[in-house]
């Protein structure tokens, strides 16, 4: 399985993943339709499904010009009527991977609900083969070095959700709805002023920065590191307020 990020919109990522033994497509959060349409037709495969992080336009905005015949759309349960054209409708729940029963490129699909950036997101896990990491879509609810803001939850809902993400093996990737890092990195700067790690990633920039791991967001995500839902609340309003 290869995985495509796929620029979007100002600052949005879809991807794109590919089976290179079968040419099989699948597509997350196409924002747009025609820069998911085009990394399709460049991987000369067919397009066989769809997944949905959450329901916000930025994110299934290119939905309905995309989908064809036989081709399934992935949403939680809860966005329901909010996810064009949504055929899929995961019963994922907060406090374990559920097996939706899907296999991509003969890997397992696994998806955990995540409230908070709205009550439906969800977390799409696929499996790694042969010691190769998970790979996992966390669309707006964790990016690098960020978290995005409560429109629907509420701070216990994020501060769980991010708990949930941070708890998987170190190494597995995270892949995020949005290029936010260096805007991320400034707040977490002066959130955490001694944090090394911190100031290490971002020296590293500019740069593509999908995907993530679980490691880099424990050592560097103000959101991830907040020890308390009192805390994640103070930081997350602190970043609405943000101008750095």
């Amino acid at each position: 399985m290869t995985i495509e990020p796929v620029p979007c919109l100002r600052d949005n990522y879809a991807y794109l993943l590919r089976d290179p033994e079968t040419g099989d497509v699948w597509l997350v959060d196409p924002s747009e339709a025609e820069p998911p349409a085009r990394a399709v037709a460049a991987a000369g495969g067919r397009l066989r499904g769809i997944l949905a992080t959450h329901h916000h336009h930025d994110h299934v905005g290119g939905i309905d010009e995309l989908v064809g015949e036989g081709v399934w759309v992935a949403g939680h349960a809860s966005d329901r009527g909010r996810i064009p054209g949504q055929t899929e409708f995961v019963e994922a729940t907060t406090d374990t991977w559920h097996d939706t029963g899907l296999v991509l490129g003969g890997r397992r699909l696994l998806g955990l609900h995540i409230p908070g950036h709205t009550r439906g997101a969800i977390a799409w896990r696929l499996v790694g083969e042969g010691g190769e990491p998970d790979d996992v879509f966390t669309g707006d609810t964790l990016f690098a070095a960020g978290c995005g803001r409560l429109f629907e939850g509420t701070p216990a809902q994020m501060h769980k959700s991010l708990q949930q993400l941070a708890a998987l093996d170190p190494s597995t990737r995270l892949w995020f709805g949005h290029e936010y890092t260096a805007g991320n990195l400034r707040f977490a700067a002066v959130v955490e002023p001694d944090n090394r790690a911190v100031a290490e990633r971002a020296a590293a920039l500019p740069g593509r920065t999908t995907p993530t791991t679980v490691a880099d967001e424990r050592a560097t995500n103000p959101f991830v590191r907040a020890g308390s839902v009192e805390e994640l609340a103070a930081r997350r309003q602190a970043k609405d307020e943000f101008r750095g």
